[in-house]
């Protein structure tokens, strides 16, 4: 199956996706950029023609073992996000490809990638770039949407930026990978650190922009990665300017700096800003399907 044409007619017709279990244990997600030599296995495996579906739209090409348009919703929320992630950074849409491989089984997933990428870490979803084009691998299963939507922001953000600091990279995946009514108040992550808030214990910006391995991120390092975003986001004007600065700056491969150091800099009070935006937003009380 392939084709735009296909594509619409599913999305006008196909079912609703849903909102699962968000569990933590969805934080074991890894997301790895490989060189080309780690990947031993045959390297023209991203052609093989023999994929049940397959469908090129805008800058994805989806490679699937199963009937895609079951997930047509979940298809149009990817391309949205390719226009969707750059206009919120006010970056250039870049048109470069990415590869989406779905398998309905775990066990044919982890066989897939034990075969063609030997090594990697057993994930239920994953962002490869290899030989100059991002690929996303995942499976079906309760989380689906969630992990496509976050290693899909990822893919999205290495096609934009030449390097993206880690805290930054995870942040905006923990905010992307929600489906868009829900991204302002309905992350599971904005209870928690409103929680945390109440016990006065403020996420550590400095801190998390000390961290470069991705393996040593904790799940609270995740939500403070999203914390920080959505602040910078949707807080005062001068600290999504910051943002904005610090994003243009990577694009122009000029080495940023500290953010932190750039928020003292234009908002010193910018840790009490911090709370009254947690402090003022009410959560979902149901997140949206």
């Amino acid at each position: 199956m392939s084709g735009v044409t296909d594509f619409n007619k599913s999305v006008s017709g196909g079912a609703n996706s849903t909102e699962a279990d968000r569990s933590r244990s969805r934080r074991e997600f890894l997301r790895v950029v490989l060189t080309s030599g780690l990947a031993l296995g045959n390297p023209r495996f991203a052609m093989a023609a023999d994929w049940p579906c397959r469908w090129q739209l805008q800058a994805f090409h989806f490679h699937a073992d199963f009937d895609l348009p079951q997930h047509a919703p979940v298809v149009q929320e990817l391309i949205e996000l390719q226009r969707t992630v750059p206009a919120t950074l006010q970056l250039p849409t870049s048109d470069e490809s990415i590869h989406i491989y779905l398998f309905r089984s775990k066990r044919v997933y982890r066989n897939y990638l034990r075969q063609y990428f030997p090594g990697v870490p057993d994930r239920p979803a994953m962002y490869i770039k290899q030989r100059g084009y991002g690929m996303v691998f995942a499976h079906t299963g309760p989380e689906f949407a969630v992990d496509v939507r976050h290693e899909a922001t990822h893919a999205v953000l290495h096609c934009e930026l030449p390097f993206v600091p880690l805290w930054l990279d995870e942040g905006l995946a923990e905010y992307f990978e929600m489906p868009a009514a829900a991204r302002f108040n309905g992350h599971p992550h904005l209870a928690d650190i409103r929680r945390e808030l109440g016990r006065r214990r403020l996420p550590d910006l400095d801190r998390l922009e000390a961290i470069t391995d991705l393996a040593s991120m904790t799940s609270s390092d995740y939500r403070d990665a999203w914390a920080w975003v959505h602040f910078l986001l949707h807080g005062p004007a001068e600290a999504h300017d910051v943002l904005l600065e610090y994003v243009r700056d990577i694009h122009q491969q000029t080495v940023p700096g500290p953010l932190a150091v750039r928020i003292r800099r234009k908002r010193p009070r910018y840790l009490g800003d911090f709370v009254r935006h947690f402090a003022e937003i009410e959560p979902l009380a149901e997140l949206p399907s």
